[in-house]
């Protein structure tokens, strides 16, 4: 995997310094990116030219035989073959897309029930703070203590490898409840409950909180409505 890495992260040319590309890594990636579509975008743009110049039609020319007539079609360019070949592999090509596109929809969309989970936090979005509640039942491990006193406000721990479920609904208006950095998006409606999961053992386990947003516009101070969810290792026993 290494080699695979540097050969599609490696460091710009020294050339490209001149132009401001002196990142490596991903910021390097990008800046190559541009830099090939500047340079692929020019040779299109210079042939493009040279053609039209060169082929243009001069006043007095003749007119070549395939000339196109307006409102004749050109019967004698038609190929049955390709035409097929480029309508069916697009096709093949949306389908198989489409196939791999729902796949990890179907997976996300397919909660556990409250059974088949380990632990269930209810989630009650409302203008600009998120609250969180464990089960009353739940014995929170002594490990979670990354919250401090802001725990059930705008912050909740959870355990690493475990089937987390979230009950998800709002107070006032529509919200919408996001974790980027994991791939979870669920709305938060006023009068209807809503949704979603995470099973943390494909999550790494970090100090770090993984950010919590929410993505409807919902008041003067929508930008503000942030939280953390930390994921922590729980000693078994």
């Amino acid at each position: 995997m290494s080699l695979i890495h540097d050969l599609i992260y490696f460091d710009n040319p020294a050339l490209w310094d001149s132009f401001g590309g002196t990142s490596s890594g991903y910021g390097g990636l990008v800046w190559q990116m541009f830099i090939w579509s500047v340079i692929v975008g020019l040779l299109v743009i210079v042939w493009l030219v040279y053609t039209l110049i060169y082929f243009r039609h001069k006043e007095g020319d003749p007119e070549p035989k395939d000339a196109l007539k307006a409102g004749v079609f050109p019967h004698e360019r038609g190929n049955v073959r390709i035409e097929l070949a480029w309508t069916i592999a697009p096709l093949i090509l949306v389908a198989w897309l489409t196939f791999l596109s729902l796949a990890p929809l179907n997976y996300m969309w397919d909660v556990p029930d409250v059974e088949e989970t380990d632990l269930t936090i209810e989630v009650t979005a409302a203008r600009f703070f998120w609250g969180f509640s464990y089960p009353s039942d739940y014995d929170v491990p002594e490990e979670f203590t990354k919250c401090g006193s802001s725990v059930g406000t705008n912050c909740i721990e959870i355990p690493a490898n475990s089937i987390v479920r979230f009950n998800i609904t709002a107070q006032d208006v529509l919200h919408a409840f996001y974790l980027p950095e994991i791939g979870i998006k669920q709305d938060a409606v006023p009068g209807l409950d809503t949704v979603a999961w995470l099973d943390t053992s494909v999550v790494e386990p970090r100090d770090e909180a993984y950010e919590i947003y929410c993505t409807e516009y919902c008041g003067e101070q929508h930008s503000r409505m942030l939280a953390k969810v930390y994921i922590t290792e729980v000693q078994n026993g």
